[in-house]
């Protein structure tokens, strides 16, 4: 075998195995030698000094590649190696190289032998660097990107941005970065607007249709201006306390007098009933002079329908009615106004008056500054909770007055000179001295006393789910506020004006779903309300009849006479606490079955499974949830006035009606999802349990909703000219309803003349000849506040009428058939249970579990 000419540069050592030696460098091992003081007569393999330096340098492997690697190195080389040694192993590395090459392009096809195994293919490990995409190079898969257009669409409403959102090319860039190909797939606005938005609105419809389908519920319209100064109606329904948005309609050219209203009503019912396949029991408007006639006109030609006013506005017209009876109010709340306004508009004085709250909270422990609210005349109560927010500031008014006079004067001069430096002084004083003048905030104070248990009433009937029993309470407690008022002509006035609103509304409505709600019945009433049992039967009765005697009701008389006695006998046993009531007298334990809630639906919808009771427990339920209020309708407007904004004036009323719809669902998502905060009870009263007379209802605001966080109203009043412009509104108002009512009263007089001089009844009512007649039963006789909640001074003592007499004789014959009856089936029911089955084996009871 011949050595390979590398040898010669290595000492060999022992034998590592059969066939490989261990081997030296001998350049290292002669470099450590020298080191070590060697000479070069005692470099022999024998002696000890050799071995020392063979260990030092350590050894190589005896094979060819391992001596090319040691002398070469793979980064390195040995620095001791020879020239030769370096140009030999350097002539093997390439060599052997070149030679594989050359020998595999060399070999011919014909000289392979054929009968020789064909070699071996080496395998190498592919790549797949040109067969697959980058994570963010990843194209859009066609379903990928229609769920990508639906949630784009849905971004957008949500967060109320354009239909342009997505074409802006920083939003590109942000989504290339997450995924280089989404500006590809991102949807154009066009498509947003047109197509996803018509695709999402559609399935928006099929929800709602789904949730009203075959369901008695109510609508509620109001309009207002858009921003094109175009009239936009909005129709809204109320279904198990939640609004729903139905339609925006263009009212622009339509009229606003009573007859034209009141078949614009007629037409939005019919499509709505139509549409939704739904049956409508009551439509709720503001108490205007087009709304409240053709509401009126409405309910002659249509008697069946609950066609109350939106009690929200008219608490805050009880509010304008307060300022007109009460002079010296006005006048305070018209220096409140000016303070406020004086202060917001002048920073440098207001910094100073913020350095007093700043020292002032300081030394309570906790630094606070506040700011000063404005009035907003879109919302109802911001006349309260700005007033109330000045009160709070009276100290540190007060203070900084008292220590910075001259330092506040300065600075609300400035650099003025002359003639507006004398009247920015004068004002400067004139509201330093209405900071120091105690009568003021006293005053303010009354007023405060005053405002806060309308603001109440206010927010506990603009609920979604405020109820009419609800509804009648808080009338009740400002009624009884207002007759606990210290000022006798305040309280007279107001006292009118709330009889004036109650007499003015369906009071059956109200009563019965006061009555029907179990854990009240009658015991709010005072002691001459007169509404015994016979009178509340009749009242149930007339209101059933009404609602049931639409056009397309399929009862024959016989199975409407069968539902009156299954309405009218749960009714008096509910009353007496008798019959199927009798283990329900305490409904404490229902109100414990219910986990502590009281709520009347709940408890009607408990009993609705039983045979006897579900024709008195569904109307009892229908009429406890009627919504009288439009909120609905004005957080629409809300959301609209965002939608359509100065900066995209040009949006539509179609698709703002279907980008409105599409935002409540998606909102509606969010809060089933927990992904949106719920939001928390009001905190602006302090004092609710001396607001209302009801104790029970003292905290009704724990539950309502606020409004969107979103609104923001225009309609601020920021100036003394500001209130006072309100108060001239609020003036106008009242006289055009007064003149309104007096046309009203006029007609009814001619009309009740005609019926006498033709010889008719005046009493049998104010129907229209084509109007359908009801059931015969004894019409409502409205009932006063006063009555109903026991500020009468003397009793009610009236003859009863033979009619009066006649009807509670049937009654009481009536109540006792129906004991007897009742003995008779308990007893059947004993003999029943009694009696043994055939084939049935008698067991004592002591055996019956072992």
């Amino acid at each position: 075998m011949v050595e390979n000419p590398l040898a010669v540069f290595f000492h060999r050592g022992e034998l590592q195995n059969k066939k490989m030696y261990y081997t030296y460098c001998k350049a290292c091992v002669a470099e450590e030698l020298k080191r070590a003081g060697a000479t070069s007569t005692t470099l022999t393999q024998g002696n000890q000094a050799f071995k020392d330096a063979c260990t030092a340098v350590g050894s190589t492997r005896g094979e060819k590649n391992a001596w090319i690697a040691h002398i070469l190195g793979g980064r390195i080389p040995c620095p001791y190696a020879s020239a030769e040694a370096t140009a030999e192993a350097t002539l093997q590395r390439t060599g052997s190289q070149s030679e594989k090459r050359q020998r595999t392009e060399s070999t011919p096809t014909a000289a392979i032998d054929a009968s020789a195994p064909p070699p071996k293919k080496q395998k190498t490990q592919s790549t797949l660097s040109n067969l697959v995409f980058r994570r963010n190079d990843m194209p859009y898969s066609p379903e990928e990107k229609v769920a990508l257009e639906a949630q784009a669409l849905r971004a957008i409403v949500s967060s109320g941005a354009p239909f342009q959102l997505f074409a802006d090319p920083e939003m590109k860039i942000l989504f290339g970065i997450m995924r280089t190909t989404a500006p590809d797939a991102l949807p154009s606005p066009k498509v947003i607007g047109g197509r996803l938005l018509n695709s999402a609105a559609e399935e928006v419809e099929e929800k709602i249709k789904k949730v009203m389908k075959g369901k008695l519920l109510g609508i509620c319209t109001d309009g207002w201006k858009g921003n094109h100064r175009e009239t936009v109606n909005g129709l809204c329904t109320n279904v198990d306390f939640k609004v729903y948005l139905l339609e925006l309609i263009n009212a622009t050219a339509d009229k606003k007098d009573g007859p034209s209203q009141c078949e614009n009503f007629a037409k939005m019912i019919d499509r709505v009933e139509l549409k939704y396949g739904c049956f409508v029991i009551y439509l709720t408007t503001d108490a205007n002079g087009g709304s409240k006639k053709g509401r009126i006109l409405l309910g002659k030609q249509r008697p069946w329908l609950i066609l109350p006013s939106c009690w929200a506005h008219q608490f805050q017209l009880i509010l304008g009615d307060y300022f007109k009876v009460n002079d010296t109010a006005t006048y305070i709340a018209e220096d409140a106004t000016g303070l406020i306004a004086w202060i917001n508009n002048h920073s440098r004085v207001r910094m100073i008056f913020d350095e007093a709250q700043r020292t002032i909270t300081q030394n309570a422990g906790r630094i606070l500054v506040l700011a000063y609210f404005v009035a907003n005349l879109t919302r109802w109560t911001t006349h309260f909770v700005a007033f109330m927010r000045l009160f709070l500031m009276r100290e540190a008014l007060e203070v900084a007055v008292l220590q910075n006079r001259a330092a506040i004067i300065a600075a609300q001069v400035g650099a003025a000179v002359s003639t507006d430096a004398a009247r920015l002084k004068e004002d400067a004083e004139k509201y330093c001295a209405l900071i120091r003048d105690r009568n003021f905030w006293d005053g303010l104070e009354t007023v405060l006393g005053d405002l806060e248990p309308i603001c109440l009433g206010t927010n506990i009937n603009q609920k979604d789910s405020a109820r009419p029993d609800q509804v009648l309470l808080t009338i009740a407690g400002i009624f009884l506020r207002f007759a606990e008022h210290p000022e006798l002509e305040v309280k007279a006035a107001m006292l009118k004006r709330i009889e004036k609103r109650w007499l003015d509304c369906d009071q059956p409505v109200f009563l019965l779903a006061l009555i029907l709600n179990p854990f009240e019945k009658c015991s709010c009433f005072g002691p001459n309300a007169n509404l015994n049992q016979l009178k509340c039967r009749n009242m149930l009765l007339v209101l059933y009849r009404r609602i049931k005697s639409r056009p397309d009701n399929p009862d024959t008389s016989e199975e409407k006479a069968e539902k009156d006695k299954e309405l009218s006998k749960p009714f008096m046993q509910y009353l007496a606490g008798t019959g199927h009531f009798a283990d329900l007298n305490d409904w404490e334990e229902i109100e414990v079955s219910l986990g502590g809630n009281t709520d009347p639906i709940l408890a009607w919808e408990a009993l609705a499974d039983s045979r006897h009771l579900a024709e008195l427990a569904n109307f009892a339920i229908s009429i406890l949830k009627i919504v009288v209020n439009q909120a609905g309708c004005e957080r629409t407007f809300s959301r609209t006035k965002i939608e359509q904004a100065d900066h995209r004036n040009r949006l539509g009323l179609d698709k703002m009606d279907k980008r409105t719809k599409v935002r409540a669902d998606i909102c509606a998502d969010h809060e089933r999802q927990g992904l949106i905060k719920p939001r928390q009870g009001r905190k602006n009263h302090k004092s609710v349990g001396a607001l209302l007379a009801v104790a029970r209802y003292r905290d009704l605001l724990e539950d309502q909703e606020d409004e969107d966080p979103n609104e923001r109203g225009r309609a601020l009043v920021s100036s003394t000219d500001g209130w006072r412009t309100e108060m001239v509104k609020w003036v106008a108002d009242s006289k055009a309803a007064e003149v309104v009512e007096r046309a009203e009263a006029v007609e009814k007089a001619k009309w009740k003349a005609q019926r006498e001089t033709l010889g008719l009844d005046s009493d049998s009512g104010l129907e229209e000849e084509d109007t359908p007649r009801l059931p015969k039963t004894p019409r409502w006789k409205p009932i006063t506040l006063a009555t109903l909640f026991g500020l009468s001074e003397k009793p009610l003592k009236r003859k009863p009428s033979a009619r009066v007499l006649e009807e509670e004789e049937r009654l009481m014959e009536a109540l006792a058939e129906m004991e007897a009856l009742a003995k008779i089936e308990a007893r059947a029911d004993a003999d029943e249970d009694a009696r043994m089955d055939d084939g049935a084996i008698k067991i004592d009871s002591d055996d019956e579990y072992r």
